[in-house]
C-alpha cells in the first residue's frame, strides 16, 4: 500500500529521540521508519504494503492527479498518510479508505486537521462507493480516485472499480509493472490477456510513469508503474450479451496455447464442432488462431454471432474476477 507524506517540500518532523539536529530535514525514508516505530507498526507484507519514500515520485502523482478545490478523490490504502496529507490540501473533499486498524489509529491522528478527509476503516474490497460516493453527487463532479494500491490486492480492485463510471473519471494508481504490462498490451504482446481486455472494454488505458523498487520502503521485489485508467462513458463495444463476450474471452485465454476452436470448445462455449468452426469463419476469424492474436473487437463480433445462433452451452458457474485476474 504505498504511501507519501505532505505537499510541500519539506516533511513534517516525526522524529525520534536523539535525531540529529542538523539542519537538512531528514529523508522522507527515515521519517516513515520513525512514524511507524512511534505506533508500534510493522508492515505487513501479506497486505502488499510499502510506503512511497519518493518525494519526486511524490510530487509527480500529485501533478498527475491535477486535483483542485472542485474535486472529490478516493484514495485506498493511505498508509501512513503521505499521499492523503497533499491530496487533502488540494482536494474539495477527500475519501481515504484503510483497511489496517493500526495505520487508520495512525491517520487519525495525522489528519486531524484537515476537516475535509473523511477516513474510513474498511476494506476496499466491500466497500459500497456507488452508495458513498453517490450521496456526495452532484455537490462534486465524478471522483477521481488516486491510489498507490496494495500489491495484494491491485487486480481484483481494479476490476471492481472500472465499471464505476457514474462514480469516477479516472483511476491513477500505482501498480506493479507485471500488471501494468497486462493493463497495456496489445494482441500478441507478453502480457495480453483477459484483464487487458476487460480494462480496454471499460477504459483508455495509459502509462504515466515507470517507478523504481527503491522508491519504496520496504523495497518491494518488483519496479511499479503509474497508470491512468480514464473510464469510458459507455462500453468500448456493443455486444448482445457481455456475459458471453467475457465467457469466451476467459476461455480464450484459460486455453491460451490451444487454437481458438479448441479452447472454446474445451470450455464448453459451444457443444458442436461443426457449428463453432462456422461461426468463426462468419465472423471472419481463423478457427486456428489463438485467442492472444484476437483485439476486442473480434472477440466482440464472435460473441455476436454466436449469440444469434442460439448454440450456446448452459452458463458454467465461473468467477469472472477470479479468471480474470489470472489469464
Amino acid at each position: 500500500m504505498p504511501s507519501r507524506l505532505s505537499g510541500g517540500d519539506t516533511p513534517r518532523p516525526y522524529l525520534a529521540s536523539g535525531t540529529s539536529h542538523s539542519n537538512r530535514p531528514p529523508s522522507l525514508g527515515h521519517e516513515t521508519r520513525t512514524l511507524l516505530r512511534q505506533y508500534h507498526l510493522l508492515p505487513k507484507r501479506g497486505l502488499g504494503q510499502s510506503f512511497l519514500i519518493s518525494p519526486a515520485i511524490r510530487d509527480l502523482i500529485l501533478r498527475a492527479a491535477e486535483v483542485g478545490p472542485q474535486d472529490l478523490v478516493v484514495e485506498i490504502g493511505p498508509g501512513t498518510g503521505v499521499l492523503t496529507d497533499g491530496l487533502a490540501e488540494r482536494a474539495g473533499r477527500l475519501i481515504a479508505i484503510e483497511r489496517d486498524p493500526g495505520l487508520h489509529r495512525l491517520l487519525a491522528d495525522r489528519l486531524s486537521n484537515h476537516p475535509k478527509v473523511s477516513l474510513i476503516c474498511d476494506d476496499a474490497l466491500e466497500f459500497d462507493f456507488i452508495d458513498v460516493i453517490g450521496n456526495m453527487l452532484p455537490a462534486y463532479k465524478r471522483a477521481k480516485l488516486v491510489s498507490n494500491l496494495p500489491y495484494s490486492v491491485a487486480t481484483p480492485l481494479i476490476l471492481q472499480l472500472i465499471p464505476l463510471r457514474q462514480c469516477f473519471s479516472f483511476l491513477l494508481v500505482m501498480v506493479q509493472r507485471e500488471v501494468a504490462q497486462r493493463l497495456l498490451a496489445t494482441p500478441n504482446e507478453e502480457g495480453y490477456s483477459a484483464l487487458t481486455l476487460r480494462c480496454r472494454y471499460e477504459a483508455d488505458v495509459s502509462a504515466v510513469a515507470q517507478v523504481s523498487r527503491t522508491a519504496f520502503y520496504p523495497r518491494p521485489a518488483v519496479d511499479s508503474t503509474l497508470v491512468r485508467l480514464d473510464l469510458l462513458p459507455g462500453p468500448r463495444v456493443s455486444v448482445q450479451s457481455p456475459d458471453l463476450l467475457f465467457r469466451i474471452v476467459r476461455a480464450a485465454f484459460g486455453q491460451r496455447r490451444k487454437m481458438l476452436r479448441n479452447a472454446l470448445m474445451h470450455a464448453d462455449i459451444i457443444a458442436e464442432p461443426t457449428a463453432l468452426e462456422r461461426t468463426l469463419v462468419d465472423a471472419d476469424i481463423d478457427p486456428k488462431r489463438r485467442g492472444e492474436t484476437l483485439s476486442l473487437d473480434e472477440f466482440a463480433r464472435l460473441a455476436d454471432r454466436l449469440y444469434a445462433m442460439h448454440v450456446i452451452s448452459p452458463q458454467q458457474a465461473l468467477s469472472e474476477e477470479g479468471d480474470v485476474a489470472h489469464n
